[in-house]
């Protein structure tokens, strides 16, 4: 492929985060833990996976529907993808924790929440470090 035949860059290439990177991380992580608690005690293990589950579902929801449009062309759908990803992961998150307390019995509350905060955590985390590394 020639120089002259090569797509330019455009302004979705330069600001997209790795998402792939970041949710699969994210999901090693989870199946890990899980895995480790699961092994120690069962109630606690399947709510860290809920728990995490419900950070990271939603949280991959968002970020692709906010990083579908990018550019001044595409002014009102990044709007409206980034109101809708927010509605969406805010409905999500609120279904996948009512569905935990109503269908889930027993249910490790505490090791619920922390699971869903420290997989924010690692979101976080895990998009400052990528960003850091210039990854793709």
């Amino acid at each position: 492929m020639t120089a002259t035949q090569r797509r330019p860059k455009s302004a979705l290439d330069t600001v997209k985060p790795p998402l792939l990177k970041i949710y699969s991380a994210q999901c090693i992580v989870l199946l890990v833990a899980t895995g480790i608690v699961f092994s120690i005690d069962r109630v606690a293990g399947y709510s860290l996976l809920i728990g995490g589950l419900t950070a990271v579902l939603p949280n991959a929801y968002f970020a692709r529907q906010v990083f579908r449009y990018a550019g001044a062309a595409y002014a009102r759908q990044v709007t409206g993808a980034f109101y809708r990803g927010e509605a969406g992961k805010f409905l999500a998150t609120l279904g996948l924790f009512a569905s935990a307390f109503a269908l889930v019995k027993p249910l490790n509350e505490f090791v619920l929440f922390a699971a869903y905060l420290l997989a924010m955590l690692l979101n976080a985390l895990l998009v400052a470090v990528l960003k850091n590394t210039g990854a793709r």
